[in-house]
């Protein structure tokens, strides 16, 4: 399932797409970056979350950004925590 999702930097709006993908034991983010940071964010940039974890934000191999990249990343990591789990790709509570 595709979602886009809304980040601030630096007062400016960007939207981008994220696909999620359920595997076993975690939640894995594909980013499909903005033209704005396309240069910022590599193509196939990929965030994880473990399902034991849902509450936490996503995680990412920060190795290769620049630091304008782990900043937009802090930034889509932080807006993934904010979403419902319903559109985080996990499961929502059941009564």
């Amino acid at each position: 399932m595709t979602r886009q999702i809304t980040i601030n930097l630096d007062g400016q709006q960007f939207m981008l797409d994220l696909e999620f993908e359920q595997r076993d034991h975690s939640i894995v983010y594909h980013v499909t970056p903005n033209k704005h940071f396309s240069d910022q964010i590599p193509a196939g940039f990929e965030m994880i979350q473990t399902n034991a974890d849902t509450e936490a934000a996503p995680t990412y191999d920060g190795s290769g950004l620049s630091e304008q990249g782990r900043h937009i990343a802090e930034s889509i990591s932080h807006q993934i925590s904010l979403l419902p789990p319903q559109f985080k790709g996990g499961k929502t509570a059941e009564a």
